[in-house]
């Protein structure tokens, strides 16, 4: 499997993201998260290769997913650790401790 994000196309990856922080207002219609994007397009994530914005999201049924979070988690426990904490209750969920776990596609 070749990792999307090395990939030739126009997206260079797999996802974008929404950068919540940036709408106007929260909504809980499609509809209306889409209005929201409209209104602000900045919130829009595109993540290209290099960029400053560069990212690579990990969905919790990864079955590697608690692996790295868990690393995640213990590089930042002595810098943070309420954040540290938080992110240990993701692992809780995490990969095989996911109901939903299944190999990265």
């Amino acid at each position: 499997m070749k990792l999307d994000h090395n990939t030739e196309s126009e997206w260079h990856g797999k996802y974008i993201l929404i950068n919540t922080r940036k709408l106007p207002d929260t909504t809980n219609s499609v509809q209306g998260l889409i209005s929201l994007i409209e209104a602000a397009p900045s919130a829009v994530e595109v993540g290209l290769k290099g960029s400053s914005e560069e990212f690579f999201p990990i969905k919790l049924k990864d079955k590697h997913a608690a692996a790295a979070l868990k690393a995640y988690a213990d590089s930042i426990r002595f810098e943070d650790p309420e954040f540290a904490k938080e992110m240990y209750e993701l692992v809780s969920r995490a990969g095989p401790n996911s109901p939903f776990c299944k190999a990265p596609d």
